[in-house]
């Protein structure tokens, strides 16, 4: 198994890391099915703490699709949520093209776990604070997207959230954000540490950025979390982010959050 692990840090910028290792942190060869259903579903109560309830469970018919989990399901028309979704099958999962899957609420989580093979179309698009992806194989086709840039859930519980006072500082990651026009950087901090997950599981939001105390709407907000976790193979011809957001003037940037790839190949 293969670990593409990347831990997306201040200001969106991108620290990369690819671990080639004998033990994957988590893998569908060391866990069954009932195991992992089990674990997923605790992502959400997991880092954030942002969950207010159990994720909803739904069949290929909620989601106004055509077949079975069981066997294939087919989505071939848009879907809105407001709410964490998990989608379990032992079958497969096509997302047709130019087919939008979206929960816009700050932190919503979307997991498809099936035991086939995921496709997504052609500028089919996956938007959530939270990704989980399952599979034996998923194959994203051109301009295909999974989405979770400046969605990112509340702060954990350990950090002081976001800061508030007379400069906008960026936001923080794996260390605490600062003003980079300051030299006082005790008092022009940014956005705190949320990164308390492992680097070879990463499953962190990125934070948002400092603002003014009469700007504070004004901030980049944090990027979200995805995780990818296949048997097989992943290809890639899309796009998978989790970049922190754009800020006025007089604010910070957030940071970007964290993308997690398990595969053979990619």
């Amino acid at each position: 198994m293969t670990d593409f692990c990347f831990s997306l840090v201040m200001l969106g910028l991108v620290f990369l890391c690819v671990l080639l290792v004998s033990t994957p942190c988590f893998s569908l060869s060391q866990y069954g099915v009932t195991e992992f259903e089990s674990s997923v579903r605790l992502f959400s109560d997991e880092a954030s703490g942002n969950s207010t309830s159990s994720p909803i469970s739904v069949t290929c018919q909620d989601l106004d699709g055509v077949g079975s989990l069981n066997t294939t399901c087919t989505l071939n028309s848009n879907l809105r949520f407001d709410s964490d979704v998990y989608v379990y099958g032992t079958g497969n999962l096509n997302i047709l093209a130019h087919v939008l899957v979206d929960c816009p609420v700050e932190g919503c989580m979307i997991t498809f776990n099936v035991s086939g093979t995921i496709h997504l179309g052609q500028s089919a698009r996956i938007v959530a604070g939270s990704v989980v992806f399952s599979a034996i194989n998923l194959t994203m086709d051109s301009n295909s997207s999974i989405y979770t840039t400046a969605l990112a859930g509340p702060p954990p519980s350990q950090t002081s959230g976001t800061p508030y006072g007379i400069d906008g500082a960026g936001g923080g990651h794996g260390g605490r954000g600062a003003s980079c026009v300051k030299s006082n950087k005790t008092t022009y901090w940014g956005g705190d540490v949320y990164a308390w997950s492992s680097l070879h599981d990463p499953w962190s939001y990125g934070s948002e950025g400092g603002v003014k105390l009469s700007t504070k709407n004004i901030r980049g907000k944090g990027g979200g979390r995805v995780k990818l976790i296949l048997t097989d193979t992943v290809h890639v011809n899309g796009t998978v982010s989790a970049d922190g957001g754009d800020a006025g003037e007089e604010g910070g940037g957030g940071s970007g959050g964290s993308i997690c790839i398990r595969a053979v190949k990619l």
